[in-house]
């Protein structure tokens, strides 16, 4: 979830358990404002799981090798380009 942890320092979101129909479900609630009156708006609720949010984690780990690797090859074509 994007800038969870600045929305959660903000108390703009929050988590909860609801039973659904006996079915138990974790959900994300977002704070919503109207930006002109600052009145609060219908709260946006997603639900989530913990496999879920498991799998998007190892995705986001794998995503920062790649990208760290990816870095280390342009700062070393700079490095080469830069001793010519």
């Amino acid at each position: 979830m994007h800038n969870y942890k600045a929305l959660k320092a903000a108390d703009k979101v929050s988590v909860r358990k609801q039973d659904v129909d006996g079915v138990e479900k974790l959900q994300v609630v977002c704070k919503k404002y109207d930006p002109d009156t600052g009145e609060a708006k219908d709260d946006i609720v997603t639900s989530h799981s913990l496999t879920q949010v498991k799998s998007t984690i190892v995705q986001c780990k794998s995503d920062v090798v790649r990208i760290q690797a990816e870095q280390a090859d342009w700062e070393q074509l700079e490095t080469d380009l830069k001793a010519l």
